[in-house]
């Protein structure tokens, strides 16, 4: 009995990217965002599978249309569980993690180094509130900013959540176990903008199974999460060289707020010494444990108050 609770626990887990908001304008579900595979909303496990860069399958499809949206401006992402109804849950309460989008040229298809990073939330420690929280409360939306000075063209938007109630385990150690990925990809045509043309990253590359935030046991005490991955980008600043993909160590910095207006300008990219060391087993019905005192954000977006 055990065991089939644990199974639908899991069951209620998933999630999905179903629809976004351009210029202030809601698509519909799917459109712009490239095929969903037969289960959507199942994750991808595998960090060095080309089923990371955007999902199973996608990298092998392409979205129907390619939606127009100006440089600078709100793109309201909207994760789903099931379908796009109002009573939807979004994605289970215990697969708590962060949020992260990345861009790449559409032309590249998101192979090579061509995705930089221009949105990540993590945990915010003075509340206790990871990313899923937000999201879960505000009806699967979150607001990101494009960056002002890109070059205009066609790109691929990556959004991306992970899950880490069974990151205490490296998945190469045991692969029934280990941190869940659930990325998708949109199609967007960027107008206006500038001449940017930012750093860009690897996806599969960036993230390995005992880099600092995919290895990570939430069932510790923390005080503090690595993001994983590069750095976000930020328009107009020098940070295109990047960050260590594999960093160790760091040093904390952050002001994420979690209510519906929060700015999210602070989610932090440095890193906790103290990650993925985990000795002890985990049901996706436990509750996780920690002693937040620290708060860590770095991002160029916000909650959308459209819930």
């Amino acid at each position: 009995l055990a065991l089939f609770a644990g199974m639908a626990s899991m069951t209620n887990a998933h999630t999905y990217l179903s629809k976004l908001t351009l210029d202030g304008v809601q698509e519909s579900e799917g459109k712009c965002i490239r095929p969903y595979p037969a289960k959507r909303n199942f994750p991808v496990k595998d960090p060095s599978s080309t089923d990371l860069t955007c999902g199973t399958g996608g990298g092998s499809t392409t979205a129907s249309e390619t939606c127009p949206v100006e440089a600078g401006s709100t793109v309201t992402i909207e994760w789903h569980h099931d379908n796009d109804s109002a009573s939807d849950d979004i994605i289970d309460g215990t697969h708590l993690g962060p949020c992260l989008v990345y861009m790449a040229p559409l032309e590249s298809n998101g192979s090579g180094d061509v995705w930089f990073k221009i949105f990540e939330d993590g945990y915010n420690a003075s509340t206790g509130k990871w990313c899923v929280d937000k999201i879960r409360s505000n009806g699967g939306k979150l607001d990101v900013t494009l960056p002002s000075d890109i070059k205009a063209g066609d790109y691929l938007l990556r959004t991306e959540v992970i899950a880490l109630h069974e990151a205490d385990t490296d998945y190469n150690v045991n692969p029934n176990r280990g941190t869940q990925y659930y990325p998708n990809c949109a199609q967007l045509s960027v107008t206006g903008g500038g001449s940017a043309e930012p750093k860009g990253y690897a996806i599969p590359g960036i993230y390995k199974t005992d880099s600092p935030g995919i290895l990570f046991n939430l069932y510790s005490s923390f005080t503090s999460y690595p993001i994983p991955g590069p750095d976000v980008y930020i328009p107009g600043a020098d940070n295109n060289s990047g960050r260590d993909n594999d960093k160790t160590t760091s040093t904390d910095e952050s002001s994420t707020d979690d209510s519906s207006t929060d700015e999210n300008s602070s989610e932090d990219t440095s890193k906790d010494t103290s990650t993925g060391e985990s000795s002890e087993s985990e049901s996706t019905t436990d509750k996780p444990t920690s002693t937040p005192d620290d708060t860590e954000s770095s991002n160029s977006g916000k909650l959308s108050s459209g819930a």
